[in-house]
């Protein structure tokens, strides 16, 4: 099978709700660390790395959607704020729904940082990503 197929909008989903579900059950979940290992800011570095996948991911489906033409900056821009939206809401339900977490604005930033480090990610993958996408509807 051809990979060109592979990549359609439809192969996007599982990826995006997959991505949705984990982002939320590590924001609401309860993490002990068994070995007692606590690296100051380590948290932080995942909610960056996090927030990079999660908004490449959510990029990646609006970009290779088959029912209208999405253009790159339509993508980012709807991935950038999607992601930073619910970030943002995950903080906020840790603070209303658990007893264990807490809202915190570092955690916000993090995400952010990631969300921007996928938009630069992408802004430097633009040419091949927009030349690739071309390629696929042609097929």
């Amino acid at each position: 099978m051809d990979i060109k197929k592979l990549l359609g909008h439809k192969y996007f989903f599982v990826p995006v709700v997959l991505s949705t579900g984990v982002i939320t059950w590590a924001s609401l979940a309860r993490f002990t660390s068994p070995i007692g290992f606590d690296v100051k800011g380590s948290d932080k570095i995942a909610h960056c790395i996090a927030y990079f996948i999660f908004t490449m991911v959510w990029f990646l489906f609006f970009f290779f959607r088959k029912k209208e033409k999405q253009n790159f900056v339509r993508g980012i821009t709807k991935a950038m704020i999607i992601c930073f939206l619910y970030g943002f809401l995950m903080e906020s339900m840790q603070f209303l729904l658990t007893s264990y977490r807490s809202f915190e604005w570092y955690d916000v930033m993090a995400n952010t940082s990631g969300i921007i480090f996928a938009v630069l990610f992408l802004k430097v993958l633009e040419n091949k990503l927009v030349s690739f996408q071309g390629n696929e509807k042609k097929s």
